[in-house]
């Protein structure tokens, strides 16, 4: 049988889901955070040259792209950020990464390969996609997706 971790707390167990949820979250920041330390990037940093790595987007795009992660005035932020830092470029309405910021992309990969390499160890075997699974079944159902 799989490591199961610790047993919660007797106030633990009492939390709701969306405590759970915001506090994985402000863990999964906390994690990148110290990952990227020294590094002049953060998980939004991030996750913005993680997407223009894959292909270049429009502005609209990439707020669309990563509206569960933030409002589009932080992705705007970001965007304005790594610009003028010279690791993005906007031509001809798509923004993409220059030279420097696919350097940059991939020196951060090393770290943030580290954190996602911990939440696998966190969990193990079949409990990563079935925690996946749970969790968009919980969003659809809540959007009104699923019957």
């Amino acid at each position: 049988m799989a490591d199961q971790g610790p047993e919660p707390t007797p106030g633990q167990q009492d939390r709701p889901i969306g405590w759970w949820l915001k506090e994985a979250d402000r863990q999964l920041d906390s994690a990148f955070e110290r990952a990227l330390e020294g590094q002049g990037s953060d998980r939004r940093s991030w996750q913005v040259l993680a997407s223009l790595t894959r292909r270049p987007e429009s502005r609209a795009g990439l707020v669309d792209l990563l509206s569960p992660f933030d409002p589009p005035t932080v992705v705007a932020g970001v965007v304005a950020d790594l610009t003028e830092r010279g690791l993005v470029e906007e031509t001809a309405g798509l923004l993409r990464l220059t030279e420097a910021g696919r350097h940059v992309h991939e020196a951060l990969s090393v770290p943030v390969a580290d954190v996602r390499r911990r939440v696998g160890e966190l969990l193990p075997g079949e409990d990563y996609s079935t925690l996946l699974r749970l969790l968009g079944r919980l969003t659809e159902g809540l959007a009104g997706k699923s019957g």
